[in-house]
């Protein structure tokens, strides 16, 4: 006998009756309902938490509160409603609401307390109780430091500008400074040239003083030298003139010259004896008059030199200055409150997806699309004998007996994934970026889950198929549908590296997305694998059971044999 005489004879088997092709039928639906169903059901979870029932208490005196409460009724993201504290409490407890978000009496002054001498945190109160929902308390939790985030922003916002404005009147007085430095500096410049030339002049005059003293002397002796020669000339003048006026030498009109010439040497002698009266008392005040200028040129040479310093000075701190101005920016008041609005939120999030899913049910697609195949297999093989004993009787190559048995189911998991895969595309419109190769990838799934489950029945019976039931529980846990894989214990994350539904999720998720590359072939050699060695243990199975049968075995069973 050939496989296909045995396939049909097995097909001809489950339809013989109308319980039969009820019960096929039935079978061939469990893929389309568990996954459909449970695709249906998540397919826009976060779209529905609109319906989710929540309380809302704002006793808070001043504004955040309020704003707070406000912003969150808007949003419409839960099916808010304002009660009072005692109401919120109660309802939380008897799952009216299933959790309560409170903003307590004193918490806009907590949070203004922050610009005062005694800063407090403050604080939102979160109502939860697990006995509504675990979710439900991880999704208010969410929402909660969503609010404790946007309170902080608007927060963060004011001080910043605050802070901003204040930096805005620094820079006003730096750039008063500034300018007040720049006229010091050209003051102090002007100030160090004239005690420049004061100190030259001065050091000058100081030169010419030194040499007063010994001049002025020289002027007195001489003004005394002259007064005495004029005296001494006009008593010799007159005498002469007399003289010589007796002895008839010279006529009386000459006599009188020689008077008149006396009366202007007596002249001369009185501006002499002026002079050299003037020139004892310069002389004499000459040192004094010397000291005095020469201390001043000492005074104006340090005037000068502390006047270049304070030029120096003047000019560094101008410079020093007008850096400082040109390190602090200018603002409006517009650009302030962006500022401020950036330094409270100073990071975004840019996505930037390699492959990304639609939406929340697009992303556990690949995973239920996976369980799926396997209830559908598991499903199959309540129905479907995994060997026929008369023909392992019969055949003498059992390869041929166990290669129908994995066929039969395996050719109905292939149909059951394809209606799943037009169910997914056309009724729930998921999106597909390979819808070939995901078609095909799940028909290789669903024929090495059906060898699997093949093995377990024809190496241990009844109990491989109950093992089956718990093999798909520990790939539930390890798939890594859901939640990522390496959040699991050490053991489970291997048994994610081993087990077949993790790389029938890995494939699914890749042709679903667009990922398809050298990963793919990374889920498809281990399911390989799988597919072989299974075929092998059940062969192994099957020409076991060949060799060593008994009567009750071959007795035919109603359902299945």
């Amino acid at each position: 006998m050939t496989v296909v005489p045995l396939i049909r004879a097995e097909f001809a088997r489950l339809t013989a009756s109308k319980l039969g092709i009820a019960s096929l039928i039935a079978l061939m639906t469990v893929p389309l309902f568990y996954g459909g169903l449970y695709l249906w059901g998540n397919h826009d979870p976060y779209g529905n938490l609109k319906n989710i029932p929540a309380a809302l208490v704002v006793a808070d005196t001043g504004t955040y509160g309020a704003k707070a409460a406000k912003t969150l009724i808007d949003g419409k993201e839960f099916d808010w409603t304002r009660v009072s504290a005692s109401e919120a409490a109660s309802g939380v407890r008897s799952g009216k609401y299933d959790f309560a978000i409170t903003f307590p009496a004193d918490f806009s002054k907590d949070l203004s307390s922050a610009s005062g001498d005694s800063p407090r945190a403050a604080s939102i109160t979160l109502t939860t109780d697990d006995t509504n929902s675990y979710l439900s308390t991880t999704i208010a939790k969410q929402v909660a430091e969503s609010v404790r985030v946007d309170v902080a922003k608007e927060v963060g916002a004011k001080a910043t500008i605050t802070l901003l404005g204040d930096v805005s009147d620094i820079r006003s007085g730096l750039v008063k400074a500034q300018s007040g430095a720049s006229s010091l500096a050209d003051g102090a410049a002007s100030a160090s040239t004239g005690a420049t030339a004061l100190s030259s002049g001065l050091a000058q005059l100081d030169g010419q003083a030194s040499a007063l003293p010994s001049s002025t002397s020289s002027l007195a002796a001489a003004a005394a030298t002259t007064k005495r020669y004029t005296a001494q000339g006009l008593a010799q003048t007159k005498a002469l003139a007399t003289t010589l006026m007796n002895d008839g030498v010279i006529d009386p009109n000459v006599y009188e010259q020689l008077q008149a010439l006396g009366t202007s040497v007596g002249t001369a002698d009185g501006y002499a004896g002026g002079v050299a009266s003037g020139a004892a008392a310069l002389a004499a005040s000459a040192p004094a008059l010397s000291s005095a200028v020469h201390s001043a040129a000492g005074g104006a040479a340090t005037l000068a030199d502390g006047t270049s310093q304070l030029a120096s000075g003047s000019s560094t701190l101008a410079g020093s200055l007008g850096d400082a101005v040109a390190k602090v920016p200018a603002t409006t008041a517009a650009e302030r409150s962006a500022t401020g609005k950036l330094v409270s939120d100073p990071a975004t999030v840019k996505q930037d997806a390699i492959t990304q899913a639609a939406d929340y049910g697009a992303g556990l697609a690949p995973f239920f699309l996976s369980l799926s195949s396997w209830i559908g297999i598991y499903a199959l093989f309540l129905l479907v004998r995994p060997l026929s004993r008369r023909a392992l009787t019969a055949v003498r190559r059992p390869v041929r007996t166990m290669l129908a048995g994995w066929l039969t189911p395996a050719l109905l998991g292939v149909v059951q994934m394809v209606a799943l895969f037009l169910l997914v595309t056309l009724a729930l419109k998921l999106p597909v970026a390979q819808p070939l190769g995901l078609v095909a990838f799940m028909a290789f799934v669903a024929l090495t889950f059906a060898a699997i489950v093949l093995a377990l029945n024809v190496l241990l019976g009844s109990v491989g198929q109950f093992l089956a039931l718990i093999f798909m529980v520990v790939q539930l846990v390890v798939a890594g549908g859901t939640f990522p894989w390496q959040t699991l214990p050490g053991p489970l994350r291997a048994l994610h590296e081993v087990l077949p539904m993790s790389h029938a999720v890995d494939g699914m998720r890749q042709l679903m997305y667009g990922g398809l590359g050298s990963n793919f072939w990374g889920a498809v050699l281990p399911l390989l694998l799988w597919l072989a060695g299974s075929l092998v243990v059940a062969f192994l199975g099957a020409r076991r059971q060949g060799r060593f049968r008994t009567l009750r075995e071959l007795r035919p069973s109603a359902i299945a044999g």
